[in-house]
């Protein structure tokens, strides 16, 4: 999966983060080291822009909270500065019909976002506040932390789960704590909802007439019958599935001998 996200990323890309999501450091600092050596990962707490193309990486961090990510800053900035250091000054132009800014950047934000969930659904919505009911909550989860913002305001997000069983994907959300696809687009967010929702097994992207999520590519040694047997909505299928090619030996030698040295992945 971090190989995945890695391949998307594109040099000179603004990307975000949240607290705990180990695959999508990983993947940002693969594409550091191997093919964008200008992006720009914002990461929370003290909020460093943090580069690691020419660094020798300690450990790949568990959460993007911890003050020892300043080692790997190019700048240490206040959060409500994110606006000055981190987003281009597009400002009103965003907004502007015809603009040549209107696919980048929107609201002086980031390109790319990935974002995790105890919860998914068929439209793409996850869910990081709880289970149950707003009346009788059986698991609490983090709370939203400020995705909505980023959701109107990032290019592309994907929403990635680190488990595929029909727990996790489910008809609908009990809480959503990031829109999908279909909220997204019904509100006009400049976003768009997520592109992908990526699992262990598959990543769906969505069907352009109903954005309901569709299986689009499989991993290796995964079939269509085993994602079905495990997602908890009707999966609807695309006329053509594509299997993910796996990690070539580059990308596993930097992965493992530069990104994750000591195997937080494998933990």
């Amino acid at each position: 999966m971090a190989v995945v996200f890695s391949r998307e990323i594109e040099d000179h890309n603004k990307i975000t983060s949240g607290a705990h999501t180990e695959i999508f450091f990983a993947a940002t600092m693969l594409a550091q080291k191997m093919h964008a050596p200008n992006l720009k990962l914002q990461l929370g707490g003290s909020v460093p822009l943090c580069n690691v193309a020419d660094v020798d990486i300690v450990e790949l961090p568990m959460t993007s909270t911890g003050y020892d990510l300043i080692r790997y800053a190019e700048s240490v900035h206040d959060h409500p500065d994110t606006f000055l250091f981190y987003g281009a000054p597009g400002r009103e132009k965003y907004y502007e019909e015809g603009s040549d800014l209107q696919h980048v950047n929107h609201f002086w934000f980031a390109d790319k976002f990935f974002v995790g969930g105890i919860q998914a659904d068929r439209w793409g919505n996850t869910n990081m506040i709880g289970l149950g009911t707003k009346d009788k909550m059986t698991f609490r989860g983090p709370g939203t932390i400020g995705i909505n913002d980023i959701a109107v305001g990032v290019r592309d997000t994907y929403v990635f789960l680190t488990a595929h069983d029909k727990r996790r994907l489910v008809e609908d959300v009990d809480f959503i704590s990031h829109p999908g696809k279909k909220i997204c687009r019904e509100n006009k967010f400049f976003g768009d909802g997520p592109k992908w929702m990526v699992t262990p097994k598959c990543i769906f992207d969505f069907d352009p007439e109903t954005l309901h999520a569709r299986l689009a590519k499989l991993f290796p040694g995964v079939t269509i019958d085993e994602v079905k047997e495990n997602t908890g909505f009707q999966v609807m299928v695309a006329d053509h599935i594509e299997e993910v090619a796996p990690p070539s030996r580059d990308e596993l030698d930097v992965l493992r001998a530069e990104v994750d040295k000591t195997g937080v992945l494998r933990h």
